[in-house]
């Protein structure tokens, strides 16, 4: 069995296809990489593809499995067991439901959140990152899908075939015609000169053969005048072929510490993507730059890092002279404190940046505070979320909302509508006094007022959303069915949304709201019912019973948007008592029947 992977895996038995010619015959030696980085992040994912193609890998091997719906997906051995928490096979497994699944937690914690790579995305990736494919087909029969996808991506020319390929060669009896001979280490120039003039390219072997790190022997193939050769280990195979890992990240940290922001923003990025190397002082010294562009691309990177950087190594930088490191460093805080587990210092390390004299700290720090997990040890008092609330910056009100109500939601019941009122009321004076101007065309400031309101009115909807069931949902029926039509509208119609999740104990104030005059507080009402799920099935059908005109006209609809089984008796009885409804109660029951 061994024998049989080892085989398909190192080209015993493949070549190129006549349309693919040079793929391996190329003027440098080439670096094959087995099972993309494998020992260096979860395999067959895109993360892993692409690092081996930073790494410098110039063909990577890949393994391609159709599932239960018949997509076609990278993996290798077919057991989820080995790959997530899940048990089966990734055949019998529908692509929703793997895409659900963890593919990077088996590795270890740093690499959680990995998904299963659809086969369109790797071939779109080495196109982008200009690397070959050499496919190890793990399902029979897929050829003719495979060949499609191939040139759907413009990779046709690009790759080569292993495994389960006879359907392909069936297709093409030209598929894999060149030679290809696998060497395991040891041998010598002169069995390579042979091979060659037999037109053979020949490819020394590091995997599954007790040589996986056998730096020496990889030299020696290279010597030897191998075309190539094929390894688990990128960087171990990037050192033996002449293009160490490091002198390419040498060249990068220089380009990220000088030239033009973008130059240098565009290098941290990349360096961002070598994942797993020893680059996290590198990121913590371009933290500190005084630009805020490097300096914010320098703690995405850090926050990205697998593992991430923890929140003692940034605390340094929320003491620098450079307002960009403070703000930056505040927000990497609260976004990794987020993600972890451990993270119960994150909101004494940031409560102070609320007093930093400059403003835009403020903000990122009072942003970076909301994404903290709640601490017993450390509370946020009430008094210094409130006094944001005074603030002439419409999003420190918001965010300070937002904030009130993770670390003090007593208080927050209370003060979130008070704070929206003021909002709402703020929007209609500028309303009027627009409208006594003729509602003439805005200037750019006037249009900046608006969208700095706007982003604090979605934060304090937000924060609403956030309360316990009750209080969250008193404010989110009173701010869904009032009749509004300034920029606070848009409070309206999200308060709404949040309702569908909320109206199963009581929705007879979303009932009610079906018989507004003003149309728009009609549609969010009946479109909340139709979205709230079969608990408020009951009451509506009650209300169906008892009602008239529009009312009526509009709880018909959600019985049938619905599909309420229960609800055709009393649907056949409207159709033939009240004519006026009588055609739209034959449609409902139409769709209702339908499903």
């Amino acid at each position: 069995m061994i024998r049989r992977w080892v085989c398909l895996s190192f080209f015993l038995c493949c070549g190129i296809l006549p349309v693919h010619g040079g793929i391996l015959r190329q003027s440098q030696v080439q670096l094959l990489c087995h099972r993309t980085a494998n020992r260096d992040l979860p395999e067959n994912t895109l993360d892993a593809l692409a690092l081996a193609a930073r790494m410098g890998c110039n063909i990577i091997e890949v393994d391609v499995t159709r599932t239960l719906d018949g997509e076609l997906v990278l993996n290798h051995d077919n057991f989820l067991d080995r790959f997530t928490n899940s048990t089966g096979e990734v055949e019998h497994t529908e692509l929703r439901e793997l895409d659900k699944m963890d593919f990077g937690a088996w590795r270890g914690s740093r690499f959680r959140g990995m998904h299963i790579a659809h086969l369109s995305d790797a071939l779109r990736l080495a196109r982008e990152l200009n690397v070959g494919l050499y496919l190890d087909i793990k399902t029979k029969g897929i050829g003719p899908q495979l060949v499609a996808s191939l040139a759907r991506e413009g990779m046709t020319e690009r790759v080569i075939f292993g495994g389960e390929w006879d359907d392909i060669r069936a297709l093409d009896p030209r598929a894999n015609e060149d030679e290809t001979k696998s060497l395991d280490p040891g041998f010598t120039s002169e069995q390579v000169d042979r091979l060659h003039t037999e037109g053979k390219t020949v490819i020394g072997s590091f995997s599954a053969n007790a040589h996986e790190m056998d730096l020496s022997a990889m030299r020696a193939a290279v010597a030897a005048g191998a075309d190539g050769i094929m390894v688990d280990y990128p960087r171990l195979g990037a050192e033996a072929v002449g293009r160490p890992v490091e002198a390419r990240l040498g060249r990068l940290v220089k380009l990220a510490e000088q030239g033009s922001s973008g130059q240098r923003v565009s290098a941290i990025r990349e360096l961002s993507a070598y994942i797993g190397f020893p680059l996290q002082r590198q990121f913590l010294r371009l933290l500190l730059d005084p630009d805020e562009a490097v300096s914010h691309e320098a703690a995405l990177a850090l926050v990205n890092g697998r593992p991430s950087a923890k929140v003692v190594d940034l605390q340094p930088a929320l003491h620098s002279s450079a307002a960009a490191a403070r703000r930056n460093a505040a927000w990497a805080i609260g976004t990794i404190a987020a993600e972890s587990s451990d993270a119960t210092d994150c909101v004494a390390v940031l409560l102070p940046t609320l007093d930093d004299p400059d403003g835009s700290v403020v903000k990122s720090g009072l942003l970076a505070l909301t994404w903290c997990p709640i601490s017993n040890q450390t509370p946020v008092p009430a008094e210094t979320l409130m006094s944001f609330f005074a603030s002439p910056v419409p999003i420190m009100r918001g965010l300070a909302a937002i904030a009130l109500a993770k670390f003090q939601p007593k208080t927050a019941a209370i003060v979130i509508p008070q704070e929206l009122e003021k909002e709402e009321a703020d929007a209609a004076a500028y309303d009027a006094a627009w409208a006594a101007r003729g509602r003439a065309k805005l200037s750019q400031p006037e249009i900046d007022r608006i969208i700095e309101r706007y982003r604090a009115q979605m934060k304090l909807v937000q924060a609403a959303a956030m309360l316990q069931s009750g209080p969250a949902r008193d404010i989110l029926l009173k701010e869904a069915f009032r009749s509004v039509h300034d920029y606070s509208s848009v409070i309206a119609l999200v308060a709404g949304y949040q309702l569908w999740d909320r109206l199963e104990d009581d929705p007879t104030l979303a009932i009610s709201a079906l018989a507004s005059t003003d149309g728009d507080v009609a549609d969010r009402a009946e479109w909340t019912l139709a979205q709230a799920g079969a608990k408020v099935l009951p009451a509506v059908r009650i209300a169906l019973g008892a009602s008239s005109g529009n009312e009526r006209q509009r709880l018909i609809r959600v019985v049938a948007w619905q599909a309420d089984e229960e609800a055709l008796p009393l649907l056949r009885q409207i159709e033939s008592t009240d004519p006026s409804n009588s055609q739209l109660a034959q449609w409902a029951i139409g769709k209702i029947s339908s499903l």
